[in-house]
């Protein structure tokens, strides 16, 4: 019994440890496609916004308040809708990435502390059990010596 226990612990560390790797592993997997999902979006946008801008413009220019002299007001105007545009369609992208990512960080944490609670349970059995064992080893001890006697 006592060996079934430690075993049994041993294989839980070893579970456990197993699945912080594979989680260490999505979460980095996890990452590397959100950065490239990001750098596909913001390059799309930023074409979107060149094409609509027109040819003359640089990327800085797309990407700051100011623009270089030249041009009219109503180009500037233009520049400044689609750039303020851009910030607000950024913005949400990026709210709703967070919102997703705290969803899967709270469902995470829901499975997680209800794997712990499952092995916690698990756990305390196994120390009853262990425990009900020795109280039946010692009791069977005094037994066993005065018989002996």
């Amino acid at each position: 019994p006592e060996e079934d226990y430690a075993r049994k612990c041993e294989e839980v560390l070893q579970l456990q440890e197993q699945r912080a790797q594979q989680e260490e592993l999505l979460e980095h997997l996890a990452a590397e496609i959100q950065e490239e999902l990001n750098e596909r979006w913001m390059k799309r946008r930023r074409e979107e916004l060149e094409l609509a801008a027109g040819p003359g413009l640089t990327d800085t220019d797309c990407d700051t308040t100011e623009l270089s002299g030249g041009g009219g007001g109503e180009g500037e105007l233009h520049l400044e809708h689609e750039r303020v545009k851009t910030q607000l369609s950024t913005s949400l992208y990026i709210g709703l990435k967070l919102s997703t990512d705290l969803e899967a960080v709270k469902t995470d944490l829901d499975c997680t502390q209800r794997a712990w609670e499952d092995k916690e349970r698990e756990l305390q059995r196994l120390l009853e059990t262990l425990g009900t064992l020795d109280v039946a080893e010692a009791a069977a001890e005094p037994r066993g010596a005065a018989g002996g006697a």
